[in-house]
């Protein structure tokens, strides 16, 4: 006889399953005694196995499970903020804006404050169109109670994000007069009017604020700012000595004072903050920035020495990037070999970008056969590196196509929808083979990943043009010159235009390419297309 569910009594089969899920959950089986929990959940509509059922796909992060055990907690506990808000978030986290809305409706009347603070967080990851449709069901609230500063100080976060500053501003004033001492509201109000270029006002906000918090480091920080945006670079300067000194041991405050100034155009003063910085310390990013101020002062050689100091944090492969981009003369080559090979001794996991940075500077100055000598190096020491195969297959002259194919054949092995490689392989098989269809092939999967690409839309012109389907060829060429005027892509449009006998205009794009590009060797294939007609 099958069971029957009264809410509120736990029958024999709830029993088991319950013991089954309890015992799946002691030894990790969280799925299984989710499983359980969520089938009597729906069949209970017990509110102590549905918290549970949540709290179990919370703890998993299974965010499938969390929206249907939170969908049943909220039909059988309706007056409950709880459910509404962990939807609302979950639906927020997705980018589910519209589906988030009614829930954050429902918690809002169900005087669900925690949905606010899930929205103030998640606003600065939201578009203004996104932030924009969350910030209706603010109003709707504020329409019935006004006497909420909590949801003026959200509403206003989110019409800031969504570009719209001066409501926003008007939303902060509204929190601030229902409570004078909301700091938050304090905060973004001053925050705002910095960012407007209202920096009297900003600071009078600022000011009043350290009256009664000192030593509030948030304050003082924003107030650094706004000396800066107010062209006081001095009292800023000030004020950064005074936090790196009430402050001697973090190290993030005082690189954030350095980069501020840095931001503002105060070199002198970043630099001497960074240098201090690195007298405390055994950090190597500070030299980072280090050398971007000895660069944008034309101190190109203390730049170099500068980036090459770097051994850690984000700004490594950047500061390798720069410095070989500096050493600019070919004389440099053994300079940039060893600055390569420290970089690797230093950075191992980096190894293979380092590799490829220097084989592209060896291509910049004409040494391409070093530099396929150094990728087929990188490759041998890194054969699962998709990059370092890449760029191989686009520097391998003609009489060694079979390994360019091998190698773009290898990248879509692994990653089948590579649009550079699809396009980089049906162009060269074009260039090299007469293998037009199986080019035309690759270039379709490649056309429909990437539909704007100007190299994709001229690869495909091309191979259009080789199977003689000229006016879908001149259609494509067209459109990708339109979006890319390169010598290349013209060139490949005047040939097509001289094979249909489209000799005027054929003519007067050439003319076009010789003025904009009057050493291009890709001219000489256009040129000679006309010739004769």
């Amino acid at each position: 006889m099958p069971s029957t569910y009264q809410r509120g009594e736990l029958n024999g089969e709830t029993l088991f399953d319950l013991l089954v899920a309890e015992l799946a959950g002691h030894e990790q089986a969280y799925d299984l005694s989710f499983q359980k929990y969520l089938k009597q959940a729906e069949l209970t509509g017990d509110p102590a196995i549905i918290r549970r059922a949540t709290r179990i796909a919370q703890f998993n992060k299974d965010t499938q499970g969390l929206e249907k055990a939170s969908k049943i907690w909220a039909k059988y506990e309706p007056n409950s903020s709880e459910p509404d808000e962990l939807l609302a978030g979950l639906f927020m986290h997705q980018g589910r804006f519209e589906e988030a809305v009614p829930y954050i409706n429902n918690a809002l009347s169900n005087n669900g404050r925690q949905v606010l603070l899930l929205m103030s967080a998640q606003a600065r990851n939201l578009s203004p169109a996104q932030a924009k449709a969350l910030i209706e069901p603010l109003q709707q609230q504020l329409a019935s109670n006004a006497q909420q500063a909590d949801i003026w100080l959200t509403l206003g976060i989110l019409q800031r994000q969504a570009l719209l500053k001066s409501d926003a501003l008007t939303s902060f004033t509204q929190a601030l007069s229902i409570n004078p001492d909301a700091y938050e509201a304090s905060i973004q109000k001053a925050d705002l009017l910095r960012e407007t270029g209202k920096t009297t006002s900003a600071l009078a906000i600022l000011n009043g604020l350290l009256k009664k918090q000192p030593d509030n480091k948030q304050i003082k920080l924003l107030k650094v700012q706004t000396l800066y945006k107010a062209e006081r670079p001095a009292n800023a300067l000030a004020l950064s000595e005074t936090l790196m000194a009430d402050h001697p041991d973090d190290e993030q405050l005082q690189l954030y004072l350095a980069l501020l100034a840095l931001d503002f155009n105060r070199l002198d003063d970043s630099e001497t903050m960074l240098r201090e910085i690195i007298k405390q310390s055994t950090n190597t990013a500070p030299y980072f920035y280090l050398g971007l101020i000895a660069e944008q002062q034309n101190r190109n050689e203390a730049a170099i020495r500068n980036y090459l100091r770097v051994d850690e944090g984000k700004n490594v492969i950047q500061a390798y990037t720069r410095a070989v981009g500096l050493m600019e003369n070919i004389d440099n080559q053994e300079r940039v070999s060893e600055a390569i090979v420290q970089g690797i001794e230093q950075q191992p996991s980096i190894a293979p970008i380092l590799i490829n940075l220097h084989a592209d500077w060896l291509r910049k100055h004409g040494l391409n056969a070093e530099a396929i000598d150094k990728l087929n190096q990188g490759v041998e020491l890194y054969p699962d590196n998709l990059d370092l195969r890449y760029m191989r297959a686009m520097m391998l002259p003609e009489e060694d196509f079979p390994i360019a194919e091998q190698d773009f054949r290898i990248i879509l092995e692994q990653d089948p929808d590579n649009a550079m490689a699809l396009n980089a392989l049906g162009y060269t098989l074009s260039l090299y083979t007469q293998r037009y269809q199986e080019a035309y092939e690759l270039l379709s999967r490649a056309i429909q990943l990437k539909p704007n690409d100007p190299a994709v839309i001229d690869s495909m012109g091309w191979v259009l043009y080789k199977l003689n389907r000229l006016d879908e060829a001149e259609s494509y060429l067209s459109k990708a010159y339109q979006s890319f005027s390169d010598a290349e892509v013209g060139s490949h449009l005047v040939i097509v235009l001289a094979a249909q006998q489209k000799t005027q205009q054929a003519r007067a794009l050439l003319t076009e390419l010789e003025k904009k590009f009057p050493n291009s060797p890709h001219l000489s294939d256009a040129q000679n297309a006309l010739k004769g007609i």
